[in-house]
């Protein structure tokens, strides 16, 4: 039988969070946008709630000494497309799309990052960006690189005392290029396949890095090593760009759902990428 009742703990500090985050049945609650739907459709019970909300010292966006950008956790979607982050194309693609007006309000970046959605837009972003996860817990600090964080269907490599506290991207560069485009399922706005691309040319005409993460498409969001690798070394022709794109899917169990099988699926996905690379590209050259 599921519980109605639990324990409400609002954290009033950042140690006080880590002394009750790792304890058995207890959730985090940031903003709410996921946790709260699944309490109310009886999908998680937690025996002790643990309210991090208000603790601003996770919240912002900063400049780190390295020109890398540093997110707070508490930071919610409208927050970041308001902060220096917009210099990145993708960013500012993919942030208006993200649920409705309440979850861009109050949905935190961290708590996207934790739950771990497959067809959550913004892991694809961070993967695409090879940005770094920080967490923290009673033993310290961890840095996490996003490749191989988000580990499967709502599940990532978080440690069950953990609580993400920052997300570090690459600093906003003159010679990068980036975009996210999308096919969205129109009721819930989740990505039937969202892609994010961030293309490189450092110092001449040819590509010398890549970065290409697909969501809605896996069991979670992906980075598309072979596209990217497939890029490297081109100078964007159509013929390479599409190349590239059909490497979307490789080694990669396609999803198939209500909203799309998998052979349409997967069809979406090459030509998403594709599209995602282009837009990357022509940014690049503005």
């Amino acid at each position: 039988m599921i519980p109605n009742t639990f324990d409400y703990q609002r954290a009033s500090s950042l140690d006080e969070a880590l002394g009750l985050v790792g304890t058995p049945g207890s959730k985090v609650i940031a903003g709410g946008m996921s946790l709260l739907p699944l309490m109310k459709l009886r999908l998680a019970s937690p025996e002790r709630l643990v309210d991090i909300g208000r603790l601003n010292e996770l919240r912002g966006v900063r400049q780190l000494p390295d020109g890398r950008l540093a997110i707070g956790a508490l930071t919610t979607y409208s927050e970041l497309a308001d902060s220096p982050a917009r210099e990145y194309g993708l960013i500012r693609d993919a942030l208006p799309d993200i649920g409705d007006v309440q979850v861009r309000n109050r949905g935190t970046v961290g708590g996207s990052v934790a739950h771990c959605d497959p067809a959550s837009d913004l892991p694809a972003v961070l993967l695409a960006l090879g940005a770094d996860i920080v967490a923290r817990s009673k033993r310290g600090e961890k840095v996490y690189p996003v490749d191989g964080f988000f580990t499967g269907a709502f599940t990532t490599a978080l440690a069950d005392d953990e609580l993400v506290t920052e997300i570090r991207l690459m600093g906003p560069r003159d010679d990068a290029g980036s975009a996210f485009v999308s096919l969205s399922q129109r009721a819930s706005g989740y990505s039937i396949v969202g892609v994010a691309a961030v293309v490189i040319k450092e110092g001449g005409s040819a590509i010398t890095r890549a970065g290409i993460a697909l969501t809605g498409v896996g069991e979670a969001p992906y980075r598309a090593k072979a596209a990217e690798a497939a890029l490297l070394g081109n100078e964007g022709t159509a013929e390479s760009i599409a190349e590239a794109a059909a490497h979307a899917i490789d080694g990669v169990t396609v999803a198939g759902d209500i909203h799309a099988d998998s052979e349409y699926r997967a069809a979406m996905a090459v030509i998403y990428t594709r599209r995602a690379i282009e837009a990357a590209l022509v940014r690049l050259h503005e």
